[in-house]
């Protein structure tokens, strides 16, 4: 029964008279089209029926490829046409799909409030979609993801992170019921798969960086490490994928997933542990400044998608630099601080030695010097050989003081 319920779909969608009067237009037949979707000759003229039908085959096109901005206007171009067809299906769904490509380019505008008015379906919209064609099921938890993303992204701008958690697990509710629906080895299924993975990777990205921002580098682990198989997964689907903006915002996601990796190697060894830079730290930093360089780039040929992520890789790139400046002063505080301390706690050694056991004249002198030095040995440790012509100089007083005593 799901088989012949299907291949009915099919047939249905494949009788459909904008179906049909696109095909005619393609063969150079006009009146055939016209009179598919019973359209008069006068309201054809007025129309301008062949480039409304046109605009309205790009636009589709573009909006499955992925290119949502671009495909608003040959949507919108279209629809006084398509209201004066007598194809009811078209009357609904066209004017539904240009408000959702105008919701997502609004919600890659920054513009969230005013994604929300434009994706949020409503039920009574639900089921008329699901009347008019049962196979859209998929597209339309694709459009309630996409509602529930941009109000998570109203209260990102407002900074109420608590709502911003409950609506990305809204989101992951409606893509595991999505993902319920999708068969991995259907091509035709890979554009959802990849916005369902690359969602969940993408608002990982954001509360890795938040993590990032307050130094919490255990929930970064942990979030690092949970994302890791979704990232696997998107690899896989996107292989094959044509080029799109969609396709570079993956991308770019991936390399984000990346260096955030990195900065949480770093992070944990120069302010966790307090450990000063290493050789193969600063080569994994200067690798990351490389795929910094790498996502702008990205970010700034994908349009409007590529936006998004601008703020988060200007972040990294501050944090980056800042980085490099702690581990170098970490290095070089460490020797002089702990230097400075064992100093200061040996002369208070020199101190009350000299006031306990009173050493005079040259022993005295020579007592000083060779505590100073021990504390400087101490204290700077493999440092402390630029104080080699004090240890020299040292050296000879002993022993001169050495022969008087023989």
């Amino acid at each position: 029964k799901n088989k012949e319920g299907a291949m009915s779909n099919m047939k249905t969608l494949s009788k459909s008279p904008l179906k049909t009067s696109l095909n005619y237009l393609k063969e150079g037949n006009v009146k055939s089209a016209q009179e598919a979707l019973g359209i008069t000759p006068e309201q054809a003229e007025k129309n301008d029926f062949i480039n409304c039908m046109m605009a309205f085959e790009q636009g589709l096109k573009l909006l499955l490829t992925g290119h949502h901005p671009e495909s608003v206007d040959p949507l919108r171009k279209a629809i006084p046409l398509i209201q004066l067809t007598n194809d009811e299906e078209a009357k609904f769904i066209v004017p539904t799909l240009a408000d959702f490509a105008e919701g997502i380019s609004k919600l890659l505008q920054g513009d969230a409030h005013g994604a929300v008015k434009l994706l949020n379906l409503s039920s009574d919209t639900i089921q008329k979609l699901n009347f008019f064609t049962p196979g859209l099921e998929k597209v339309l938890l694709s459009f309630k993801a996409a509602a529930e993303l941009a109000v998570a992204r109203t209260f990102i701008n407002i900074g109420d992170i608590s709502r911003v958690e409950l609506s990305f697990g809204k989101v992951d509710q409606i893509h595991e019921e999505l993902l319920s629906k999708l068969d991995e080895t259907n091509p035709e299924d890979s554009p959802f798969l990849n916005e369902v993975y690359g969602s969940k990777i993408e608002s990982a990205l954001l509360f890795m960086r938040m993590d990032l921002d307050v130094l919490d580098f255990n929930s970064l682990d942990r979030r690092l490490e949970s994302t890791k198989n979704n990232l696997g997964k998107l690899s896989e689907f996107i292989v094959n994928e044509p080029k799109s903006p969609i396709k570079t915002a993956i991308e770019i996601i991936k390399i984000l997933y990346e260096i955030f990796g990195i900065y949480n190697r770093i992070g944990k060894r120069i302010i966790v542990d307090r450990l000063p830079l290493t050789e193969p730290g600063i080569k994994e930093l200067l690798e990351a400044d490389k795929k910094i360089f790498e996502a702008r780039q990205k970010a700034n040929n994908a349009g409007q998608r590529g936006q998004l992520f601008l703020y988060t890789i200007n972040q990294l790139k501050r944090l980056h630099d800042s980085f490099f400046t702690i581990g170098k002063v970490q290095k070089k505080d460490f020797g002089r601080i702990s230097g400075l301390i064992s100093l200061g706690a040996l002369i208070v050694q020199i101190i009350i030695v000299h006031f306990t056991v009173k050493p005079t004249g040259n022993a005295a002198l020579l007592f000083f010097f060779g505590e100073l030095i021990i504390s400087l040995i101490v204290g700077f440790g493999y440092e402390a050989i630029k104080f080699k012509p004090l240890l020299s100089l040292y050296s000879e007083a002993i022993k001169t003081q050495t022969g008087k005593n023989k």
